[in-house]
């Protein structure tokens, strides 16, 4: 895991805002990348300079024959040269003490072979060793709209048509953060864009860290497809809680190739989008599907001022959209009030009585003809104590009454103290009355109520979380030298290259304070014999074993035995059929464990996602976790709280809260335990791969953990290459 410090605005100052600029490889030739850049850097209030041997000046712009030849160092170098001319360049520019390098160039690490990825080492190499901070390669370019400072090569882009506003958009993807940026058209303005190609040293975090401290940037949309450092996510989306800048996220690369290498019901079940969804929700970083629409979400966000407790008002004149916004609104987690009666008074004076007066209002057709019912119904809404926002879904209207509804609703706006949101559900996207929404200060049009609901959602869900991590002080649970007691076990399981055991792995998680059951081990049937004794009757007998992982689907656990003949046949007949179904296996004998009471089955499972560190995993149990898969996920460590919070959503919180008769399930006992074995993978992020404690016995008087496995490393990998009997 790359776990370097993100950079700070003041490292980046010299790249992103830079007071001047050279661009190496410029050229007179129209279409070529030089050209098009010095054309794109035409409002820049700074110094501009071209390098090429072969002109003393290109369109008016002075022209050097090498970058040691300008007058004054420049602050940002921007390379359109061949791949095989970068390195010596960047050489160059660290040398000369510049700031900042934008690669245009492919055929880097994103290119199969050793030759591309050494050469991006190098480059990497060279910023680590001098400060020179590099953008690229691979990158189609940084855009600073704030000070002209365009730093790139795309055409059609012309600077006079460029849109300046509080919206911050960094693109792993040029091509999609460019498509990002046609939102221009619509009005939407940007701060910045950022195209950051193969992020030899600036990526994505960096530069959205830079926007943090950026007081024209008040909201941030990233397309993401993978980074090498989740450590700096997760420190940037605390960052933006503190700041209370929002950032929207839209991951792609969600699939999963890695299930076949792996052994656990954990690892079956995490994958990587499950370890970025856990990450989102731990640091209010808002995750949304897909492109389209992220640029109205952020101009909901720029534009909203913090939420208040209440809930969404609706407005429409169509009773099909009111059915339509609860459905929505419903599925979206969004809450719709009930109105007061105040508000219920003031609306039955104002709408005719075939209308419906509730919340969804539906005001019915009567507006078209009526401008004063649209308006004074808008403000008994926007008076309601109950509403937070107000959404007013528009079907078709003609022309003129569209145009006239829309300025209404934008005086409605201007003097209301809640936000105000309209859903255009209507197939006139571009008109005159969908342009006044838009560049309306305060309204924010979505052409989808669904995106609307989301936003909403999302504005609300955000608040909470910030308010709640800046009060929350996470207190650790477990002993603070837990982890110095179990590391020398987990040390010798790396060596010898295996899993831990079921009695290691349980002893481990005792030493964080979870409840376990008792067992012994036994070597042979005579002490299978004095361990069932000891415990007492009845018992579990099972084969130990490191390199079989799920004793009972291969029927080598034997529950319910009730006197010592019954244990010592239990142990000849698990050796047997350990012998004939794992005849390579390593096994050490059995373990006699005490039968416990039956209770609600919680697995807990954590497994180590690159770039993400530890992912944990809990939900109902035993075979729901592969039929069901019921769960909810974290990255650890969490907290209890969170705990309940995310057991009590689960589809099947029902069995938790006693269903049919049965006892309820002490949630915070469980919660607890699940918190202090998300310590445990927390503090051995650099040792286990996997765990799986499945079942947990969770009821009414406490949670005990049946059964544990955990998976350092080298195990897992080795049982990746085929090396392992399990």
């Amino acid at each position: 895991m790359t776990d370097r410090p993100l950079h700070t605005q003041e490292q980046l100052r010299r790249l992103v805002q830079p007071d001047s600029i050279a661009v190496v490889g410029a050229s007179p030739k129209p279409g070529s990348f030089g050209k098009r850049t010095l054309d794109n850097l035409a409002s820049f209030g700074g110094r501009v300079c071209a390098v090429n041997p072969k002109y003393q000046q290109i369109d008016a712009v002075p022209c050097y024959p090498s970058l040691d030849a300008i007058p004054q160092v420049p602050d940002c170098v921007v390379l359109c040269v061949a791949s095989d001319a970068v390195v010596s360049m960047v050489e160059s520019c660290a040398d000369l003490g510049v700031g900042g390098v934008i690669i245009y160039a492919s055929g880097f690490a994103e290119m199969p072979g050793e030759e591309g990825a050494l050469a991006q080492a190098r480059l990497a190499e060279i910023s680590r060793s001098t400060g020179l901070r590099i953008a690229g390669p691979n990158c189609a370019g940084l855009l600073n709209f704030g000070t002209g400072a365009l730093m790139h090569f795309i055409g059609g882009l012309a600077p006079g048509e460029m849109v300046h506003g509080p919206v911050g958009l960094v693109s792993q993807s040029g091509g999609i953060g460019y498509g990002i940026l046609q939102a221009m058209d619509r009005g939407i303005g940007f701060s910045h864009f950022f195209a950051v190609g193969n992020s030899c040293d600036v990526d994505a975090c960096d530069l959205m860290n830079y926007m943090l401290d950026d007081p024209g940037t008040s909201v941030i949309v990233t397309f993401l497809e993978g980074l090498e450092s989740g450590a700096r996510l997760r420190e940037l989306g605390r960052r933006a809680l503190e700041k209370n800048k929002p950032i929207v996220i839209c991951k792609t690369g969600q699939s999963d190739q890695s299930h076949a290498a792996i052994r656990s019901h954990t690892g079956a079940v995490v994958g990587s989008i499950e370890a970025y969804l856990a990450l989102f929700e731990e640091t209010g970083l808002i995750h949304v599907d897909s492109v389209e629409g992220m640029t109205e979400i952020a101009q909901f966000l720029s534009k909203a001022p913090p939420p208040g407790m209440g809930g969404l008002g609706v407005m429409t004149t169509s009773g099909g959209l009111a059915v339509m916004a609860v459905d929505k609104a419903d599925y979206a987690g969004v809450d719709l009030p009930q109105l007061s009666e105040q508000c219920q008074s003031a609306l039955r004076a104002l709408v005719p009585s075939f209308g419906m007066v509730g919340n969804p209002l539906d005001i019915t057709a009567a507006a078209q003809g009526d401008p004063t019912l649209f308006r004074d119904c808008i403000a008994a809404l926007c008076n309601e104590p109950g509403f937070a926002v107000l959404l007013i879904a528009v079907p078709y209207a003609q022309k003129i009454v569209a145009e006239q509804r829309a300025h209404l609703i934008c005086e409605a706006a201007r003097g209301s103290s809640i936000p105000i949101v309209v859903a255009w559900m209507n197939e006139a996207l571009d008109c005159p009355a969908a342009r006044i929404y838009e560049n309306d200060e305060n309204v924010v049009l979505f052409r989808s109520m669904t995106r609307a609901m989301e936003a909403i959602r999302a504005w609300k869900w955000r608040e909470a979380l910030r308010v709640k991590s800046l009060e929350r002080w996470m207190a650790r649970l477990s002993p603070p030298e837990a982890f110095d007691v179990v590391r020398p076990m987990l040390e010798d399981a790396v060596r010898d290259g295996r899993a831990l055991s079921e009695r290691e792995s349980k002893s481990v998680l005792r030493a964080y304070g979870v409840e376990t059951t008792q067992d012994r081990f036994a070597a042979s049937r005579f002490e299978a014999v004095q361990a069932a004794e000891a415990i007492g009757f009845p018992v579990v007998l099972k084969v130990e074993s490191t390199d079989i992982l799920h004793k009972t689907d291969a029927g080598l656990v034997i529950l319910g035995l009730e006197n010592p003949e019954a244990v010592a046949e239990a142990f000849d007949s698990v050796m047997a059929r350990t012998r004939e179904a794992f005849p390579d296996a390593r096994v050490q004998g059995a373990v006699v464990q005490a039968m416990v009471p039956p209770g609600v089955e919680i697995i807990v499972g954590a497994k180590y996602e690159p770039a993400l560190g530890q992912v944990l995993m809990f939900g109902l149990g035993g075979v729901f976790v592969e039929l069901m898969k019921d769960l909810a996920f974290a990255l650890a460590p969490v907290a209890p709280d969170q705990v309940v919070a995310k057991l009590t959503e689960l589809k099947g919180a029902a069995l938790l809260r006693g269903y049919r008769g049965t006892p309820a399930v002490d949630l915070d006992v469980l919660a607890n335990q699940i918190a202090r074995i998300s310590e445990f993978v927390a503090d051995a992020e650099d040792l286990v791969a996997e765990l799986d404690v499945n079942p947990i016995f969770a009821r009414g008087d406490g949670a005990i953990a049946v059964d544990a496995v955990i998976i350092p490393y080298v195990a897992a990998n080795e049982q990746a290459q085929g090396r392992t009997h399990a």
